[in-house]
């Protein structure tokens, strides 16, 4: 499970900006598929919707609180935290992934996410 803790963590840093978008490549599988409530998405557009939120929320920081690991999946709670870019004020959302993975690599996700206030 550490392995897959450790890829884990790199795909956050992507999310960061803390890492190339094409380092993707490397982690994700080129079958992934992502599972966002209604819609889902293939490693195309995880790229993306990564640049996109990159670019909407810029500094925003995801960090893993808890994860729970059995098999091929690893539960996980985040965070993201990111300034409000008219107020300023720290704005801070929550969210649940369950990753499934093959290889070493991502190979599918559901993610569950509250959003952030209007303005960000």
């Amino acid at each position: 499970m550490a392995d897959r803790r450790e890829t884990f963590d790199r795909l956050l840093a992507v999310w960061n900006g803390e890492v190339d978008l094409n380092e993707l490549d490397s982690m994700v599988s080129p079958t992934y598929r992502g599972h966002l409530g209604s819609s889902e998405r293939d490693v195309t557009q995880l790229k993306q919707d990564i640049a996109a939120y990159r670019k909407r929320v810029p500094g925003v920081r995801f960090r893993v609180e808890h994860q729970l690991g059995e098999g091929a999946y690893l539960a996980s709670r985040l965070s993201a935290e990111a300034d409000g870019p008219t107020t300023g004020t720290l704005m801070s959302i929550s969210g649940m992934n369950i990753s499934r993975w093959e290889d070493g690599l991502l190979a599918e996700e559901w993610a569950v996410w509250e959003t952030f206030v209007a303005g960000i």
